[in-house]
């Protein structure tokens, strides 16, 4: 993996220095350019420089982070086979002992010897479910619905007395600096 981001960080940066190169290349052209001729050129090597400026740009944050992504510590070199120790000699397999004579199985009981299995208790007695009532109506009559004759009093004005003085201090937010 480091030596992926190595290869990646340093072709970004040949990358980055080859359109930095350019960027400055069509800068000075189009300076030439402007200061020689009135036309079209300039706004031609105007445009280059642009995109080689952006492109310089982005590359070299690429470069730096791929630079930033590869590893301080470099994988270890890999040891010659020569430096490698052997394995340790391997040990003859133990001799297996032949295993032991088996026991004939125990003679099966009758069916009869048996004990039943314990009698299962009734499940509990179901309720019949209660009969469906008929819905009653959603709208009553107009008549039904009248509304109470009380008369509804207007809300009262109440007046709001300020316990701060006239001349306290607020913060932008609205809290009261004391």
């Amino acid at each position: 993996m480091s030596n992926r981001m190595i290869v990646l960080s340093r072709r970004l940066g040949r990358f980055a220095g080859g359109f930095s190169f350019a960027t400055v290349a069509f800068f000075s052209i189009g300076l030439y350019a402007d200061a020689n001729t009135k036309g079209q050129v300039v706004l031609l090597f105007a445009g280059l420089f642009l995109v080689c400026l952006f492109a310089s740009f982005f590359l070299w944050l690429a470069h730096g982070f791929a630079w930033a992504m590869i590893p301080e510590k470099p994988s270890e070199a890999k040891k010659p086979a020569e430096e490698l120790k052997p394995a340790d000699p391997l040990k003859p397999a133990e001799v297996l002992r032949p295993a032991e004579a088996l026991k004939p199985a125990d003679a099966l009981r009758p069916a009869e010897a048996l004990k039943p299995a314990d009698a299962l208790r009734p499940a509990e007695v179901m309720k019949p479910a209660e009969p469906m009532k008929p819905a009653e109506p959603a709208m009553k009559a107009a008549e039904v619905m009248k509304p109470p004759e009380e008369k509804v009093k207007p809300a009262e004005e109440k007046v709001i007395v300020s316990e701060d003085p006239p001349d306290a201090i607020y913060t932008i937010t609205g809290r009261r600096v004391y």
